[in-house]
């Protein structure tokens, strides 16, 4: 199905589930690494007493789908996970809890989609508006709802690819300040340290 803009693409949320695994094969973010972590990865066979069973890879996070209401295409894929930021400051250390957005990823077909024509027809780009900010912002909602009912969350974080950066701006991610410490981990060692302060 081919929309003109976002507004007309009704959608919802909901948790990973195992018999999503034949609409994650036609998912496609354009990003190599994480299609082949959601084709291969995300839902896996693992040998339990010698019996096959799937599972869903919940070790960097929870995985949730954003599903087009009518044609029923995963049309995002993010996760959610526990964590905190490191604060180091001459003899102060701390860690302030957060919610991380492991992964956030929509699929190249709703990518760069206008939310509506006024936001396509704006000159200034900084005033663009897209379906994947939506999607962000829902995001963002969740972790906000999270941090009001279920847990102390004080900061939202994640690791932007380089590409990615500008998009985590818009939607009002900054980068970290000089005393927040990043994660040491290879696989996002090139990416950049995002925060977002909740006011709750």
């Amino acid at each position: 199905m081919s929309y003109a803009y976002g507004e007309q693409v009704e959608y919802e949320h909901s948790l990973i589930k195992l018999e999503d695994l034949g609409k994650l094969q036609a998912f496609s973010c354009g990003n190599k690494k994480l299609d082949h972590f959601f084709h291969k990865e995300l839902i896996h066979e693992v040998n339990i007493y010698g019996i096959k069973e799937k599972m869903i890879d919940t070790d960097e996070g929870l995985p949730y789908k954003v599903v087009d209401k009518k044609t029923g295409d995963i049309i995002a894929v993010y996760s959610l996970a526990a964590s905190g930021i490191f604060f180091e400051q001459t003899n102060h250390m701390q860690t302030i809890p957060a919610l991380k957005i492991d992964v956030f990823a929509v699929d190249e077909r709703y990518q760069k989609m206008h939310m509506d024509v006024e936001s396509q027809e704006e000159e200034n780009p900084d005033e663009h508006r897209y379906l994947s900010d939506s999607i962000m912002c829902d995001v963002i909602s969740r972790c906000v709802k999270i941090s009001q009912e279920y847990a102390t969350i004080r900061y939202i974080i994640l690791y932007a690819d380089k590409k990615a950066k500008r998009f985590y701006e818009r939607n009002l991610f900054n980068p970290f300040l000089e005393f927040m410490k990043k994660e040491r981990r290879a696989e996002i060692a090139k990416n950049d340290p995002m925060y977002m302060a909740l006011d709750v």
